[in-house]
């Protein structure tokens, strides 16, 4: 094992020489330093471990794993073969990510260092450090939005760089250290190296101005700093640590070696190691954990997708008296296309095999109703009662299958089968940005409702109790009120007055906690007493209704409520005091209008309801992991699955469906695949959209961005294809369905109607589809020459939002139109010039994004700025079909693409074929055609010399012109 930087042989601990004993002993006896070795010893280590085993200059260094990462087969051998195929390719996109961070570290969220104490009784190479305030900006977090999460990864550094070159210079001094857990503004670390310690007591030093003094106390832990090895040897000479360093470090540099102690204390108060966020590891290294689960797993879902000698098409020969016509009986109330049904039929039909696991294919293109399909094959499952997890690699996915099967389902108290706890919905509240219609199934919000009725001074069985007393005894506790009112008011109290009152708060506190249970808690946590449960506030309401009437008086209360011998004996068993209650239930049916029977009903059932043991601790953690291992249905990102290896349940979640499985790496499925009890798989996506993100070239070039859901495809697998489009006008559609899809996707009746032609803008270049040819020479790189801009395209994409939202207030029509383009600062640029000035427009709402932040998305107008304007033809990323198509669709009504066509012509891509088809068919249009986005583009690419002088030519120019044209006909799409 790799060992810290600073740490010698007498630093072991025992345990971990037995740990090293081990790696040894499973190490390949090569000596060579090839892959293989390399992958024996990568896993038998965490990832925090390889992680802090490399130096700052290995991190930059992007030959590091070059020769450890192999090219991901299609195939595999076994189990162990296809697990290891991952190890090399995920180390290096690790590698890399960080490596990005440290080039970008100026943009790094930092803060200053207060103070490092060692853990007592903890790990070696373990240290709990303090914090200031998180200042700066980085890869979208705006200032103060960063907060600092578990397996975050941060750079700890003297000072704080300006670069990479900063880096490289101080990189001896660097600590790379890991984030294990995190209080407040404290938190625990692994270290890259050791961080020495200083002196002790008085003689503990200040990280920063008044500021250690409140954090630490007399007897506390060990303070720590980062020290030079050679400046520890010389400890003894100086009253601090950190002197120490200041002292050697003043000698190298300045060669004067008699400064005096006064100037290094000086030094001292001066100093401030500064902390910088690189990156988050959590989803790293929970499919770093799961890979290596799988190493020793017998996985029979993952061997039959190993190889195509393992896959096994067709209906299993178990199972064929199961119909498919029988299913698609079932499926006919949910207006399902001929492709939809299809789909959802075989995938239902596949999850009911015991014989063999399978793995279903559905292929939806943009617009062709998978959301819904997805929902409602969640929706049978639920129905057949079999456990069901739902994953998507986003969150917004994840929240739009759960809304559209909320919507689907509607009113759950009329299900037999389940009831709204049944499904959960888990995951980050922050990055989820859960909205008040799926609170309702919302894990956390969950855990606190259901925390209050667990309570045991004030929750569930307080209510019980409360009603069982107050029926029993509410003579007795009348007389008592009236004599503590005095008797001057006791002809005021009435016993009927004083029961309603009284009872109809009681009984209300009662309605709620079983509410709560009903429809927070999973009807599998509490079996036949969710039916006692509702059959017991059945009892109460009619209770309450029979003895509100106004022909009740109070002499027949007192007979109604007079003590009874016919009571259970309240020490009785739970199961002796329902079958009680059970034989009474056959003997008088709620429907009585005996208000004595129904009183001693509704006493023996609470009773019974009383003794009832709650299936867990009054603690969120044990309600969370209660409503966890009994949900039917659970929702969430594939990465947060990982929480569910820790859950034993009583039934094993058996169906895996994964939405949007061609933006998932492959590892990454691997995640919610190797639960235990996984059986059946139906992934859900559209290869032809957009690919999983993979910053390393080396790893990408490995395949590591492959999904699961292509290789599967690739090796032969069957698809569903979901056939008929229902979202986008056919003029808009006909490009991507004719270059990406093979003219197989049909446009259906809704958007063939007339309605669903709009005219938003007068004038044929605002059709339903248009490309504006804008010649510029504006595009230019943003400040970090990361990312390419135009503010030609700028300026002419907020004149069309700002002349739609005139004309939609003009007519009161309601229009959402999505801005879009492929690159950070375009989109960036976009919002600083839109800021929030639509926010509260009454009809017209504006959404800014990048490409990949609107897969999945739709709006009525669709803006795409392509950017790129260059004599050579480069369109960089531009290029990616992927990209390509979810741009063009995601637009209903009308898609306007901004660009340069003559750079896009000579790009030899597909946007080369996309300007021809828009010419081909009429609908390639120049700017400079139009007045109003002429004089906006005019505005920012004339010199500022001549833009006044050029407008007023314009503007007599532009008169003649427009003034005299006739009205076009609007092109034939």
């Amino acid at each position: 094992m790799r060992r810290p930087r600073g740490t010698s042989d007498g630093d072991e601990d025992p345990g971990e020489e037995e740990e090293e004993e081990e790696r040894r002993q499973a190490a390949p006896p090569s000596g060579k330093d090839g892959p293989g070795d390399a992958l024996w010893r990568w896993r038998n280590k965490s990832l925090s471990e390889v992680v802090l085993s490399w130096s700052v200059d290995e991190i930059l260094d992007k030959d590091l794993l070059r020769d450890k990462v192999l090219k991901i087969p299609e195939t595999f051998s076994t189990m162990e073969h296809y697990m290891t195929s991952f190890f090399g390719p995920l180390l290096e996109e690790v590698r890399d990510d960080m490596c990005s961070s440290m080039e970008d570290i100026s943009n790094a969220p930092y803060a200053d260092l207060l103070y490092v104490n060692s853990m007592r009784n903890g790990k070696k190479g373990s240290f709990e450090i303090s914090l200031g305030r998180w200042r700066g900006t980085s890869h979208g977090c705006g200032i103060d939005n960063y907060k600092p999460k578990t397996a975050d990864v941060l750079l700890i550094s003297e000072t704080r760089p300006a670069n990479q070159s900063d880096i490289l210079r101080q990189s001896k001094s660097c600590v790379i250290v890991w984030v294990s857990k995190v209080k407040g503004n404290k938190m625990t670390v692994k270290a890259s190296r050791m961080m020495e310690t200083g002196a002790q007591g008085d003689e503990r030093r200040q990280m920063g101005v008044n500021k250690y003094d409140k954090s630490y106390s007399e007897g506390s832990d060990e303070s720590w700093d980062m020290l030079d090895q050679e400046a520890v040897a010389s400890k003894s000479r100086y009253s601090s640590a950190h002197d120490i360093v200041r002292k050697e470090r003043a000698k190298k540099c300045s060669g004067q070696h008699g400064q005096n102690e006064t100037e290094t204390h000086k030094s001292s108060r001066r100093w401030s190691f500064c902390a910088m966020f690189l990156t988050n590891m959590v989803t790293y290294d929970r499919v770093w954990v799961v890979l290596r689960r799988g190493l020793t797993m017998d996985s029979k879902i993952i061997h039959s997708m190993l190889g195509r000698n393992n896959y096994a098409p067709g209906r299993c020969k178990y199972c064929s008296n199961n119909s498919l016509d029988e299913i698609k009986g079932d499926l006919c109330n949910f207006k399902l296309n001929d492709s939809q049904l299809d789909a959802v039929a075989s995938c239902i039909l596949a999850s009911e095999c015991s014989h063999r696991s399978s793995v279903g294919l559905v292929w939806g293109p943009p617009g062709t109703g998978k959301t819904t399909t997805v929902a409602v094959m969640l929706q049978m499952l639920l129905t057949k009662e079999q456990r069901t997890l739902a994953c998507a690699p986003t969150n917004m996915a994840v929240l739009q299958v759960a809304s559209r099967l909320l919507e689907l389902i509607g009113d759950f108290s009329a299900r037999q089968h389940y009831s709204l706890g049944d499904i959960i919905l888990f995951g980050n509240k922050d990055r989820l940005q859960v909205g008040k219609f799926l609170t309702k199934i919302y894990l956390d919000d969950r855990v606190q409702k259901l925390l209050s009725c667990f309570n045991r001074k004030n929750g569930w069985k307080h209510c019980v109790d409360s009603v069982i007393t107050f029926l029993i005894n509410c003579i007795s506790r009348y007389r008592i009120s009236v004599d503590i009112q005095g008797s001057s008011n006791a002809c005021n109290l009435t016993f009927k007055k004083y029961f309603t009152s009284r009872f109809s708060a009681l009984a209300r506190e009662l309605a709620g906690c079983i509410d709560t249970f009903y429809y927070h808690l999973p009807r599998g946590s509490l079996g036949k007493n969710f039916d006692r449960m509702m059959f017991a506030k059945s009892l109460v309401d009619k209770l309450q209704q029979l003895l509100s009437a106004d022909d009740v008086s109070d002499e027949t209360l007192f007979t109604i409520f007079k003590p009874a011998d016919d009571l259970p004996d309240s020490s009785s068993s739970h199961d002796d005091l329902i079958d009680d209650a059970a034989d009474d239930l056959h003997e008088c049916d709620i429907s009585s209008d005996s208000p004595l029977d129904i009183k001693t009903l509704c006493i023996k059932t609470l009773m019974a309801l009383s003794k009832m043991r709650l299936p867990c601790e009054d603690s969120e953690p044990s309600i969370r992991d209660l409503c966890l291992k009994h949900a039917k249905l659970i929702f969430c990102t594939a990465s947060s699955s990982y929480e569910l290896f820790r859950l034993q349940s009583v039934k094993p979640i058996s169906i895996l469906v994964i939405d949007e499985a061609a933006q998932l790496k492959e590892c990454e499925s691997l995640v919610p695949l190797l639960l235990q009890g996984i059986e059946h798989a139906l992934l859900i996506g559209d290869e032809n959209q957009l690919s999983s993100l993979v910053k390393s070239k080396i790893a990408k070039d490995a395949d590591f961005g492959r999904s699961l859901y292509q290789r599967l495809c690739a090796m032969g697998y069957s698809k569903h294809l979901l056939e008929v489009q229902y979202r986008m006008h056919p003029c808009i559609s006909k490009f991507p369905n004719a270059n990406f899809y093979d003219h197989r996707i049909s446009d259906g009746p809704i958007v063939k109607q007339e309605t669903y032609v709009k005219s938003y803008l007068p004038g044929p270049i605002f059709g339903a589809y248009s490309f504006i040819h804008i010649d510029n020479d504006m595009e230019m790189l943003d400040s970090l020459g990361q990312s390419s801009k135009n503010m030609a395209e700028v300026a002419a994409a907020a004149n069309i939002v700002e002349r739609l939202a005139k004309e939609c207030s003009e007519k009161k029509q309601r229009t959402s139109v999505g801005v879009i383009s492929p690159y950070t600062a375009q989109v960036i640029a976009l919002q600083d010039r839109l800021g929030r000035k639509f926010e509260k427009h009454d009809f017209l709402s504006v959404t800014v994004k990048s490409i990949d932040g609107f897969q999945g998305g739709e709006e009525d107008i669709i803006l795409i700025s392509t950017v790129r304007s260059n004599k050579d033809g480069k369109v960089g990323f531009l290029s990616d079909a992927g990209r390509i198509n979810v741009a063009l669709t995601r637009a209903k009504y009308c898609l306007w693409i901004l660009g340069n066509g003559t750079t896009l012509l000579a790009s030899n891509s597909i946007w080369a074929d996309l300007v021809r088809d828009s010419k081909r068919r009429g609908c390639f249009f120049d700017a400079f055609r139009d007045k109003d986005l002429a004089e906006a583009v005019m505005l920012v690419t004339k010199p500022e010399p001549w833009k006044q002088i050029e407008q007023v030519f314009w503007n007599f120019k532009s008169s003649l012109f427009f003034g005299e044209r006739k009205s076009s006909i609007y092109p034939v799409c």
